[in-house]
């Protein structure tokens, strides 16, 4: 699948442009995003969730990829538009979940989303857990861990404060990890999450 907005098929741009344009009427009425953002839209948001896609591994059945605090459904919704199956939306706002559903219903998107919280979702069934401006790494992991199945991984795009988060995050947590500098922004980067061991402390 391809990653670069400029090179999406025309299905999939048009039914992310479906969104976007929703995500606008909405934000009228709930704050999905940050108002400064909206101007940036397409870089800022749908672009910067479009390049965790590759990163993602093959689909399994019945192995989800949770997306945690899914707010305005980056990046799980735009991950799902693309095509990628198993996606489950977790939003605890009821109101940002009555947005999603439309969105999935507009662009006849194959997606779950569930009105939870992250502590609830049913545990040892993810293949991965993606997050996008939720909480930091370290909370990340208390959250993400126990939803993973063996071998399960976890995708954080993360902004300029990435590496303190990562320091902070090992002293509680082993991690075995890789960063990727973000095609959006040179001071950001996607922390690829292969194992993490809590430490005895």
């Amino acid at each position: 699948m391809e990653t670069d907005i400029n090179n999406f098929s025309k299905p999939v741009l048009f039914s992310l442009k479906v969104y976007a344009d929703l995500l606008i009427k909405w934000q009228d009425k709930i704050n999905l995003v940050s108002k400064n953002s909206m101007k940036d839209l397409w870089t800022r948001h749908i672009q910067d969730s479009a390049q965790l896609y590759k990163l993602l591994p093959e689909p399994i059945e019945n192995r989800y990829i949770y997306d945690l605090g899914s707010g305005a459904g980056f990046p799980g919704m735009v991950l799902a538009i693309m095509g990628r199956k198993e996606m489950l939306l977790c939003e605890s706002n009821s109101k940002k979940c009555a947005f999603l559903k439309e969105v999935a219903v507009a662009t006849s998107t194959n997606v779950d989303i569930i009105n939870i919280k992250a502590q609830k979702l049913p545990k040892n069934k993810g293949l991965v857990v993606v997050s996008r401006a939720f909480a930091s790494l370290e909370k990340l992991l208390d959250l993400s861990i126990p939803l993973l199945k063996e071998n399960g991984i976890c995708v954080f795009p993360k902004g300029k404060t990435w590496k303190n988060e990562i320091i902070k995050a090992e002293k509680k947590y082993y991690l075995n990890f890789k960063s990727i500098i973000s095609q959006t922004s040179a001071e950001s980067a996607i922390i690829v999450i292969n194992k993490a061991e809590k430490r005895n402390v």
